[in-house]
């Protein structure tokens, strides 16, 4: 969250954040964590992913949607823009129409 940081905040130019859908999120760190990692336990992961990381995503990409300049929904395959930030990108060199 550093464009959250008011020290930091000045210093960047645009502001993107990346989603993706909490289904995808879930099996990418189950993946990781069990299948590649055998961090955890089945059942101690999926408490631990509802009750304390699911919360906290939800915690730092609302307040980060609201200060950004761009928003990635990978999942989706949409982008929304500030309507700066869509000038900026449509004057880009080399943009196909």
């Amino acid at each position: 969250m550093p464009f959250l940081l008011e020290e930091v905040a000045p210093l960047i130019g645009i502001r993107v954040v990346y989603l993706t859908d909490d289904a995808i999120r879930l099996k990418r760190k189950w993946r990781r964590d069990i299948d590649y990692r055998k961090k955890y336990e089945p059942t101690y992961f999926r408490n631990r992913f509802f009750r304390e990381q699911f919360p906290m995503a939800q915690q730092c990409y609302v307040p980060q949607m609201e200060v950004c300049d761009m928003v990635v929904h990978t999942t989706g395959a949409a982008l929304w823009v500030t309507p700066e930030v869509a000038e900026i990108l449509s004057a880009a060199p080399g943009r196909r129409e």
